[in-house]
């Protein structure tokens, strides 16, 4: 999302398949040969090393998923689906704002919406009492970062 300016972000470990660490580590043992001076996120083109851009890597997610019969995501179908497992996974909405590096608080605009996005997210793997929370803490965060404007005086 920030382009060429580059950014910090932090890859935590969790103890399930998707594991975002582990496939960090599967990526650079897949590919030791890729040179030291190329990107992270590289491909090799006819004149050396490219990196892979949000466009290439969402124009190649769609082609996968068009041939196999399902609808072509958006690429802010991602970040919304990592903000939506942080909060289902019962992560502050603080943390999740931070980890996303979301500078406005339209993933709460999502979240309100949570009938179209809730079904594309649940798992076996959710913690149901964490759940049972979410209103609660959302409508806190919500009222702390969002406060309605005063009413008007006569």
């Amino acid at each position: 999302m920030t382009k060429e300016e580059g950014a910090s972000i932090s890859v935590t470990a969790c103890p399930h398949h998707t594991c975002p660490l582990a496939a960090l580590e599967q990526h650079t043992l897949i590919n030791v040969n890729v040179p030291a001076n190329a990107p992270l996120f590289s491909y090799r083109t006819s004149t050396g090393w490219a990196p892979m851009t949000c466009q290439d890597f969402i124009s190649h997610c769609n082609n996968v998923w068009t041939s196999q019969g399902f609808l072509p995501m958006p690429s802010h179908a991602f970040r919304i689906g990592g903000a939506t497992k942080l909060l289902l996974q019962g992560v502050h909405p603080d943390v999740v704002s931070s980890q996303g590096r979301w500078t406005s608080w339209s993933f709460l605009e999502y979240w309100r919406r949570i009938e179209t996005v809730l079904p594309l997210f649940i798992s076996s793997s959710i913690n149901n009492k964490c759940i049972s929370n979410i209103d609660t803490i959302m409508d806190s965060y919500t009222q702390q970062q969002c406060p309605s404007p005063s009413a008007p005086t006569n």
